[in-house]
């Protein structure tokens, strides 16, 4: 059903103009001729296709950006699983000094096997509490490299490169 059928039926379309507006659609048809209304009804379509070929782009960028947002999230939640596991330093003898970011010079008592890893840059110390306290755990240098991309700010000890400047 058309829509000026639909208006008729409405009663928002006299008879008369449901004639008239029929007439001029018949005689528009006749002016157009076959191509014509083959040419239009290609535009239309191309048009149709521009739209949907927008509106795919429009929902993949979507798409893309919450699927970064969720893998960061994961990341994320992974960096925090990390620290969890972490592993506390010591017992030890072994005092190891190392410069925090406000200043002071907190030492942890490690192990000497711990001492020795940490000067070879292959353990690094992360901060385990909340910014501001001084609860530390040691990380395995490719671990504190993955928990350096989402929270840099936990890292506290850690060879040159390890904390990308961002």
């Amino acid at each position: 059903m058309s829509l000026r059928d639909q208006l008729k039926k409405a009663n928002l379309l006299s008879d008369k103009d449901h004639k008239r507006l029929a007439h001029q659609a018949r005689v528009e048809r006749k002016d157009k001729g076959r191509e014509g209304l083959e040419q239009e009804a290609a535009a239309r379509q191309q048009d149709l296709d521009q739209l949907q070929a927008r509106e795919r782009e429009r929902i993949r960028r979507e798409q893309e950006a919450l699927d970064n947002e969720r893998r960061q999230q994961q990341e994320v939640a992974a960096a925090i699983a990390l620290l969890a596991e972490a592993k506390k330093p010591g017992p030890g003898a072994v005092k190891w000094y190392f410069e925090a970011d406000d200043g002071t010079l907190p030492w942890l008592e490690v192990s000497p096997r711990e001492a020795l890893e940490l000067r070879a840059g292959a353990i690094c110390v992360v901060r385990a509490g909340a910014p501001g306290t001084h609860t530390y755990r040691l990380l395995p240098l490719e671990q504190t490299r993955r928990v350096a991309r989402v929270k840099p700010e936990v890292v506290v000890f850690a060879p040159r490169g390890v904390v990308q400047a961002g």
